[in-house]
């Protein structure tokens, strides 16, 4: 909706998840010969239906060179359990937030301020019986938090541009990582919640620097994250049955790293392009241990060349990646390592003429070479489970 110098934008959703899961079932019961055994219809093992209603509403005038949002955005959430086996209790989800941002436009900068309010309340069920090792009590917790950012761009000269962003957050725990107590199928894995847990509340510094010019691009970003009660997944070295036990544990943590790379495109040979970019991540926790699941840095080194086809603006395009990533030794106890491993990657794409069709195509090849590898944040990492191998794939787009 417009008005004369402002406009309203409203966003709802609804999202219905109806989840079943069979299980094969045994019978213990002997069958006499020529009878003939009726059995029911047995249900799914599991089965969970989740929905989800979603709202967002901005208000955006517009006064100068200024551009402001106000707005609010929620979430209302129930999931409830109808089968055996038992996720998440059933439980009901609410969030609410208020914000306003503010852009101002200046000749060779920009700032931007926002200001924001956020509460969660979760009430969950009681699951199973009491002393029980599967037990899960009933939950009402109730979070909320008060956030600021701040953000200048400036040109310093024509080629050089320098970001800096000052931001508080906050991210109140979810249902999982306060009542869960089981396995978890899609990792192989138990894990246990905390329902003591507390809003996780964190203070970032981003600091860009930027070059550009008609023949090369290179970038710097660094960031500082300070996270008071970072949530995270600790393995503990026990086990349940034959599977891994992880529980969800809170500590004051610090995350930095950063990222740098560089473009270059010399002209006049507009159709080379030789990009490399090389990413860092640490994390480490107050009292001087490593945080777990922290990503192995990478390097990527991608050429490209890219062409028009003679007499047409129909392009095309050939490209070889190498991905490196690096030994992940940063690990916290009960972590295992990972080793370095290369992937090769290739591809081709562009345009096609099919009956006077204007028809878009790309044939991509990742891990070319078949590498046998596990990455670091694999959640098949301890049953020695290998990431994917050679994997071509082939797409076809056609414009309407």
């Amino acid at each position: 909706m417009f008005f004369k110098n402002s406009s309203l934008e409203a966003t709802f959703g609804y999202i219905f998840n109806d989840r079943k899961e069979f299980e094969e079932h045994h019978h213990d019961e002997e069958e006499v010969p020529g009878e003939e055994e009726e059995h029911e219809e047995e249900g799914p093992a599991l089965h969970m239906e989740l929905s989800t209603f979603n709202y967002n509403i901005h208000y955006n005038p517009q006064w100068g060179k200024t551009t402001t949002i106000f707005g609010i955005q929620g979430m209302s959430q129930k999931n409830e359990n109808f089968g055996e086996e038992v996720l998440i209790p059933n439980a009901t989800t609410n969030d609410f937030g208020v914000l306003a941002t503010s852009h101002i436009h200046f000749n060779k900068s920009d700032f931007q301020w926002g200001l924001r309010y956020d509460v969660r309340g979760i009430k969950g069920d009681e699951s199973g019986v009491e002393g029980e090792e599967t037990y899960i009590a009933a939950i009402d917790r109730n979070f909320n938090s008060f956030n600021a950012a701040l953000g200048y761009r400036v040109d310093v000269t024509d080629n050089i541009l320098v970001r800096l962003n000052l931001a508080s957050g906050f991210r109140a725990p979810n249902l999982a990582e306060l009542t869960s107590n089981g396995l978890h199928s899609g990792a192989n894995r138990v894990e246990i919640g905390n329902p003591n847990l507390k809003s996780e509340r964190n203070f970032q510094i981003d600091l860009a620097l930027e070059y550009g010019n008609k023949h090369v691009e290179a970038y710097i970003n660094g960031f500082y994250n300070g996270v008071s009660d970072y949530i995270y997944l600790q393995p503990t070295g026990e086990f349940r049955d034959t599977d891994p036990i992880y529980v969800f544990e809170q500590q004051n943590a610090t995350l930095y790293g950063g990222e740098f790379g560089f473009h270059i495109h010399p002209h006049p040979i507009d159709w080379l392009h030789l990009e490399s970019s090389y990413d860092i991540v640490y994390g480490q926790l107050e009292d001087d241990t490593d945080l777990p699941l922290m990503p192995a840095n990478k390097w990527t080194n991608t050429f490209r060349v890219e062409w028009n086809k003679k007499d047409t603006q129909y392009k095309c395009y050939a490209f070889v990646t190498l991905q490196t990533f690096f030994d992940q030794n940063k690990v916290a106890a009960f972590e295992t390592k990972t080793p370095r491993y290369n992937l090769f990657n290739v591809g081709v794409g562009g345009d096609i003429k099919i009956f006077n069709q204007k028809v878009g195509y790309k044939i991509s090849g990742n891990n070319l070479f078949d590498k046998n590898y596990i990455s670091h944040l694999s959640r098949l990492k301890t049953d020695g489970i290998a990431n994917i191998g050679r994997n071509v794939a082939f797409n076809l787009s056609i414009p309407l």
